[in-house]
């Protein structure tokens, strides 16, 4: 079994001494010199560079230099007050403000471009077929991957294989078809079909895989069928859609990946062996030296639990909190119900997920040298009154509790851009739409076992029995949403099914918590044996003589406005400046003309 393991260029070059002049005049970010390709270990370096510049980082890392870029992990998941977010979820977003598609330096194009130049440029050099064939697979995969972020955004854009000259190469060119784009991203995939099911040597570990090529294409194909690119619910786009992801799933399967016992610490234990899950993912080993170390865990924990910079982002909003199934796998308030659901106590009896995923006021949360805290958050607390959360709630998803508060800003755990639990989730929709009565539930239900949910009298795991496509459509996208949280998931999964708009009129909602007439700071954070006074509460049985809890929007914040338009962003009005070929997305406008270009063809 192995994994994509994504390291930044900095690479130790152990073994290639013998290249030292021509890594000396390298220059990986520009157009390399022909000798790299007569190297294998130079050509190599070039590859990883490749991975370097085209596998996501953590949200909390992204910039102009990534894709996707962090706007694009906006949903009614989590708070977020960056302009850009407001405006998509306010309906004011303008053409200029989705700039993925952007040609500068870093932008997509860039990086298609340095893997274009692989391609173009290696069968020129010395090195032997049947590696260049190893090499170029994967640099098929890469260039796949970075169309994909375009294509899921906009539709079809310009499908360049080549690095085009700007002197001898017509640089005005068209959008091609999403069908088109679709096929061309599936048709490169099709390459990694030389690349082995396992790496052997210990300097090749973590490449791309055969599985991690079906898993993509898998992927890919599903967009093209869900209805923000089918909606006319083309049955052999779906068909085509559930071959891919049956075929990946068989594949990852026979090769050694399924799912991780331990859910909390997926992506924590990327890099173990015994943790088989992650599929494809970025790694990072938190020295500073380096630079390979990412701020997930200094900008999400307790601004006190910090080096000086968390406490307000990836707040878990109420509308998560609330989704979450009960202990039994059904949803709050479901009377054939094992447990009863209220909100004054909301955490209780949950899907263990839950307790993964969300910290709520008075949950023990031991995090540093500290294991048995409890996390507060009532108004006015004094250690992290210089940045409360918005929300009522902090993430617990995938945060390294071992890190002490001065060494967070330095993290290590893996960023997992895909794992084996989407890739049965994937396999569910499309068998789902096949009207395939037995799929869809065995893999919800094998996913919810391995969270610790029974599988109940009916052996459903709490999403019930002859469920209708529509409904198990829905128990897959509740299934998503839980089990995907703070995995960047959410916003996709919204427009590709085209369900964001069905949002409008509600808020991103925020639990309210008030101290009881009589309970001040002073009192709760009074010295009691050897603590605080606070940390005797079981909120269990005690919470409501303490606090007080009510559901209000997140303040200052508008209802929720996605426009039809936003399913498909249209080109920024500098590339159409630049490029007249460059026909505008349909319900968006260039020099007030109406756009033309269908993003479902």
């Amino acid at each position: 079994m192995k994994k994509l393991i994504i390291f930044s260029i900095i690479i130790a070059i152990t073994g290639v001494t013998a290249c030292k002049k021509i890594l000396d005049r390298v220059d990986f970010s520009g157009v390399p010199s022909t000798a790299i390709w007569n190297d294998p270990n130079t050509a190599n370096l070039y590859l990883n560079y490749l991975y370097t510049i085209s596998i996501p980082v953590w949200p909390s890392d992204e910039g102009v230099a990534t894709l996707p870029t962090s706007i694009h992990n906006v949903s009614d998941d989590a708070n977020g007050t960056a302009n850009s977010v407001t405006a998509i979820l306010n309906g004011t977003l303008t053409v200029d403000q989705i700039s993925d598609f952007y040609t500068g330096a870093s932008g997509a194009y860039f990086k298609i471009r340095q893997i274009n130049t692989l391609l173009s440029s290696i069968d020129g050099g010395s090195i032997s077929d049947s590696l260049k064939n190893v090499m170029k697979a994967q640099a098929y995969f890469l260039r796949a991957y970075n169309y994909f972020q375009l294509v899921k955004l906009y539709g079809g854009v310009p499908y360049i294989t080549f690095p085009q000259d700007w002197l001898a190469d017509n640089l005005l060119v068209s959008r091609n078809s999403t069908s088109q784009c679709v096929d061309s991203m599936v048709a490169d995939l099709n390459h990694c079909s030389v690349l082995p099911a396992n790496w052997t040597t210990v300097g090749d570990v973590g490449r791309i895989t055969r599985g991690a090529a079906l898993a993509m294409k898998g992927r890919i194909l599903l967009y093209w069928a869900s209805p923000q690119f089918n909606p006319t619910n083309d049955m052999s786009r779906w068909q085509r859609a559930l071959t891919a992801n049956k075929n990946a799933y068989d594949t990852l399967t026979l090769d050694g990946y399924g799912l991780y016992a331990n859910f909390s610490r997926i992506f924590i234990d990327a890099y173990n062996t015994t943790d088989k899950e992650p599929i494809l993912f970025r790694s990072y080993n938190g020295t500073t030296t380096t630079g390979l170390y990412n701020s997930y865990d200094n900008v999400t924990r307790p601004y006190s639990q910090t080096s000086g910079s968390g406490g307000k982002t990836n707040n878990p909003t109420w509308n998560l909190v609330k989704a979450f199934p009960m202990k039994d796998g059904k949803i709050p308030g479901d009377p054939t119900s094992a447990y009863s659901y209220t909100d004054t106590t909301f955490w209780k009896n949950r899907d263990p997920r839950f307790y993964a995923t969300i910290v709520y006021n008075g949950a023990v949360w031991g995090l540093g040298s500290t294991p048995g805290r409890k996390q507060w958050m009532y108004p006015g607390i004094t250690e992290d009154k210089s940045a409360p959360t918005t929300t009522g709630f902090y993430s617990r998803k995938n945060i390294d509790s071992t890190v002490t508060s001065t060494n967070t800003q330095y993290g290590k755990t893996a960023w997992v851009e895909l794992r084996f639990a989407e890739v049965m989730l994937n396999y569910a929709e499309c068998a789902n739409a096949m009207s395939d009565p037995t799929t869809p539930g065995t893999m919800i239900g094998l996913i919810r076992k391995r969270a610790g949910i029974p599988a109940g009298a009916d052996g459903s795991y709490g999403i019930g029995t002859s469920l209708s496509t529509g409904q198990m459509q829905l128990a897959i996208n509740l299934e998503r949403r839980i089990e995907f949280a703070f995995e960047g998931k959410r916003y996709d999964d919204l427009r590709r099914t085209k369900t964001f708009d069905q949002l409008n009129g509600t808020f991103r909602n925020q639990l309210v918590i008030a101290l009881r007439p009589g309970v001040t700071v002073a009192t709760l954070e009074a010295a009691y044996n050897g603590g605080k006074i606070r940390d005797t509460i079981n909120v269990d049985n005690s919470a409501a003589k303490y606090f007080a809890y009510s559901i209000a929007p997140i303040t200052a914040e508008l209802a929720i406005n996605f426009l039809p338009a936003y399913y498909a962003y249209g080109i920024p009005s500098s590339n159409i400046l630049k490029d007249p070929n460059m026909a505008q997305t349909v319900n968006w406008t260039y020099a007030g003309g109406a756009g033309t270009f269908d993003p479902t063809k």
